[in-house]
């Protein structure tokens, strides 16, 4: 399999439109047309439901819509390591969306200030899915929470801990609480994280199983949940909260610790080497 197949069916895929495609990447349309169809013959799967005009992806198509879209990611940061004589690319950071960031926000404008050829992406998820895509390569490190089983990655703990509490409406009857147990929770819709150890955590702090419950990924989307009337959300501590609505700690006091992670390898990066330097690593 060619790279330029993949770049062929990507633009396949973003167009809906083959002689579109063809015309984005300045060649002709038979020569794509045909590309597309050896690939299907080389999977053994169709990934595309044709029409007259226009090319729609199958669900086979659209899973390997992700995998040809993670291919040319690793090659596109494989080059631009080898071509690089200097601190100049990209790098590539996942981060929970947690108030504990601010301490790797930090060391990222100490490494720009060193290195300002050195591009930063920050891509938001939920620890799984960050661990996940440091394993894979598509990040090289990942800023999560004590939530996934670290034993195949390197790691560094950072030493800030953030406060688990519950977000409520200000009209609430516990938003006059100054804090709130788990019983007082029980008869409450709750918001909680979809990430499995901290569901188990959860559950471990009462000894009734808790189920009434909504689940995110990312907590903005289950604030403006509490905002609307929605439930409590249960969530870390943040300086930044939605209109209306008010953080209140659970007690007894229950904290959640943040590290560092990335991929076990023989040899790194010297972007990668000269970040994992800001934390004394």
């Amino acid at each position: 399999m060619d790279l330029r197949v993949l770049e062929y069916f990507l633009a396949a895929a973003q167009e809906g439109n083959i002689t579109n495609a063809a015309a984005s990447l300045h060649v002709s349309q038979p020569t794509v047309s045909r590309q597309l169809k050896e690939l299907e013959e080389e999977l053994g799967k169709t990934l595309f439901v044709r029409t007259n005009r226009n090319v729609q992806l199958t669900e086979e198509g659209i899973l390997f819509k992700e995998t040809a879209e993670n291919i040319l990611m690793l090659y596109d940061k494989a080059h631009s390591r080898m071509m690089q004589d200097s601190l100049e690319g990209d790098y590539y950071i996942g981060a929970a969306e947690v108030e504990s960031f601010s301490l790797v926000a930090e060391k990222i404008r100490s490494f720009r200030q060193k290195h300002p050829k050195v591009r930063i992406h920050i891509w938001s998820d939920y620890a799984e899915r960050i661990s996940d895509a440091v394993r894979l390569g598509t990040l090289d490190i990942g800023f999560i929470l004590h939530s996934v089983d670290t034993m195949q990655f390197e790691t560094h703990t950072l030493s800030s801990e953030s406060e688990w509490g519950v977000l409520v409406r200000c009209d609430h009857p516990l938003a006059a609480k100054e804090a709130v147990t788990m019983e007082d929770l029980q008869n409450e819709t709750l918001i909680i994280p979809e990430n499995s150890a901290f569901q188990n955590e959860i559950h471990t702090w009462n000894n009734d199983a808790v189920v009434n419950c909504c689940y995110y990924t990312l907590v903005r989307n289950a604030m403006i949940m509490t905002q609307h009337g929605i439930g409590i959300t249960v969530c870390l501590r943040m300086k930044t909260i939605p209109e209306g609505t008010c953080f209140i700690p659970i007690t007894p006091i229950r904290t959640a610790g943040s590290m560092l992670i990335w991929k076990k390898k023989p040899a790194y990066s010297a972007i990668h080497t000269a970040f994992l330097k800001e934390f004394s690593i």
